[in-house]
């Protein structure tokens, strides 16, 4: 295993030192076994992505330092920091990495680099004295406040503790060290989110990335390097996050719009819903509102999953007789006309009658570009207990 890891990290030490042993940055191994992979370490990955203009070299080395430590591969550490020092990342620099990114990956995998952290810094005579043992403070960026309000409305609820820790520590302590600029942190959480496949995550801090300083090329040339070392299906989940979150960014706000009825029709997926459900008419606020929501039209007997609304849900019942419950509670009866409002954190549920269909325009704020958290789908024997006066 150790003789693995030695293999691996072969790949990350700079080319100019391996093409002169070898005239190719891909190890003997590699050359040996997967010839095929060779050619594209040396002639696509190092000949060609390493090189391309639309990100900095010492960029790329932040994107890739993050994806390993965040991601546990360590056996390729070693060669690629050496690289990032090459690439004028500094020792301090190194150090606020490894905090950072034990908030977005865990204690365990920032833990794990610090061996191989310790081993490069002694090997280049790196001593202790040139890490700085206090970081200074940066002013909050005038977003914040709103940042904080919808954690206090999502999160505090169900997890205070949590809630407190990712205003006060995450967002107003750790955000704030100056020992990483406020653009450089932005694209190791990018990095790291993208490489673990937090997509529910990715968007805000898309849009909070280019609040920082870091353009929209950049950050897609930062995820087409990130395929290489997390691979394509996480670089090509997180092009879909960071595209719409582009997208909404660069849209100057509509002051009125209006969505024609029936449009966008488009069915409710059965991971979310039992029965035959249908949505059309979508909706989105605009000027920094985060309202949005569509008509949703039940065929008899189909309901929603449970769910929950960060910031609660408002029905407006149009045709038809539908069903509502709160988890606990009775099961209501909704009728054409009918507005129900349910409250934020309330986990429920809401569909037609057995004997009727029913249609309500539904109505909810979102949270870093959610408006939903989807539970487990209502059985049966939970939708026969209803009513159908």
């Amino acid at each position: 295993m150790k003789r693995l890891g030695m293999i691996l990290s072969m790949i990350a030490v700079p080319a100019s030192a391996q093409q002169a042993r070898s005239g190719s940055v891909a190890p003997p191994a590699m050359q040996r076994i997967a010839p095929g992979l060779a050619g594209y370490t040396d002639g696509v990955l190092f000949g060609d992505v390493w090189r391309r203009p639309q990100l900095a070299p010492r960029d790329r080395s932040l994107v890739t330092v993050a994806v390993l430590i965040a991601t546990g591969k360590t056996a390729q550490l070693e060669g690629h920091l050496g690289r990032a020092l090459d690439n004028g990342v500094t020792p301090g620099e190194v150090s606020g990495i490894v905090t950072h990114l034990a908030f977005y990956s865990g204690w365990p995998n920032a833990v794990s680099s610090l061996e191989v952290i310790e081993r490069v810094f002694h090997a280049r005579h790196i001593a202790a004295s040139n890490i700085p043992r206090r970081a200074g403070a940066m002013p909050l960026p005038a977003s914040d406040g709103d940042r904080a309000k919808a954690v206090e409305a999502t999160v505090a609820p169900t997890a205070p503790k949590l809630a407190a820790l990712t205003n006060d520590v995450l967002f107003r302590d750790l955000w704030l060290r100056t020992d990483l600029a406020p653009r450089d942190r932005s694209l190791l959480t990018i990095a790291a989110l993208a490489a673990g496949g937090d997509g529910d995550q990715l968007a805000f801090h898309v849009k909070r990335g280019i609040e920082n300083g870091l353009t929209h090329d950049q950050i897609g040339e930062a995820l087409t390097h990130l395929a290489f070392y997390a691979g394509w299906p996480k670089a090509m989940a997180a092009v879909a996050v960071a595209a719409k979150a582009m997208s909404d960014e660069g849209n100057p706000p509509a002051t009125l719009t209006i969505v024609p009825g029936g449009s966008e029709p488009a069915r409710g997926p059965a991971s979310n819903f039992t029965g035959a459900v249908t949505t059309d008419t979508p909706f989105r606020g605009t000027g920094g509102s985060k309202l949005g929501g569509a008509r949703v039209t039940f065929r008899p007997g189909a309901r929603s999953n449970w769910h929950t609304h960060p910031f609660g849900q408002l029905l407006l019942v149009t045709d038809g007789r539908g069903l509502i419950q709160e988890q606990g509670g009775r099961v209501w009866t909704m009728h054409r006309g009918d507005v129900v409002w349910t409250a934020p954190g309330v986990r429920h549920w809401h569909g037609a009658a057995p004997d009727s269909a029913m249609s309500h325009v539904a109505v909810s704020e979102s949270v870093e570009g959610e408006q939903v958290a989807w539970a487990e789908a209502v059985s049966d024997a939970e939708y026969r207990q209803a009513p159908v006066n």
